[in-house]
């Protein structure tokens, strides 16, 4: 079931001339191709994690302040 708002874009869009109708397709196809991979995101913070782990040693509780120096010396 759609919602109000996909409903009223769908009616602005039949509205639209036919370029402009492209542009927005266009527009949105490109929207769509670009999607964010979340379990890669994942795995390269839990890799990272273990890495500063080992560094750090399997300490019960690590700082923020800690964590934060070691990503900075990661990034350099």
């Amino acid at each position: 079931m759609m919602s109000a708002l996909e409903q009223e874009i769908i009616e602005k869009f039949h509205r639209l001339e036919p370029a402009a109708k492209q542009r927005v397709l266009e527009t949105l196809s490109l929207d769509v191709q670009i999607s964010f991979d979340y379990a890669g995101w994942w795995l390269k913070a839990d890799a990272l994690q273990a890495s500063i782990r080992s560094r750090l040693g399997d300490q019960a509780s690590v700082g923020a302040l800690s964590l934060l120096d070691e990503l900075r010396e990661e990034e350099s």
